[in-house]
């Protein structure tokens, strides 16, 4: 649709330099709604502990240190109880002293983005279909900041 030029409001139009005001109704609204991200960072049962030690649920450096290289090595929960009741680590000032523990403090931290996959559907017959795992990228920009 063709919009005729004397019907465009101008406001306040310098003619030596061509400005025009064009005014847009109901642009500058705000609406109430949702609470932004931060809020809802903020909002974690956990965060005033977060605040107050970068290793939470774990006690330090040292004790993320052991929790990891044991939740990721291959011991059976036996095993792991077996280590921490040696006089060694009985020594150590760790958040737990069980697997048992140790996997109740590792239940407490965020599980991250989750995959998905899909079918990608092709022209030609293949043996085996063909299989997109992917991340949702809000998922993993989500993740970055909890």
């Amino acid at each position: 649709k063709h919009v005729d030029p004397k019907e465009v409001p101008q406001l306040n139009t310098n003619n030596k330099l061509g400005r025009v005001l064009d005014i847009f109704h109901s642009t500058g609204e705000i609406f109430d709604g949702g609470q932004t991200f931060l809020a809802w960072f903020h909002l974690d049962i956990y965060a005033s502990q977060c605040q107050q030690n970068l290793y939470y649920p774990f006690a330090s450096l040292g004790d993320w240190e052991i929790a990891n290289f044991l939740l990721t090595s291959r011991l059976s929960m036996r095993a792991i109880d077996k280590f921490l009741s040696l006089c060694l680590t009985n020594s150590l000032p760790l958040s737990f002293s069980t697997a048992k523990e140790l996997c109740s403090h590792a239940e407490m931290l965020p599980s991250g983005p989750h995959w998905n996959a899909r079918v990608v559907p092709t022209t030609h017959p293949m043996k085996s279909p063909i299989t997109l795992y992917y991340h949702d990228s809000l998922d993993c920009v989500e993740s970055l900041f909890t």
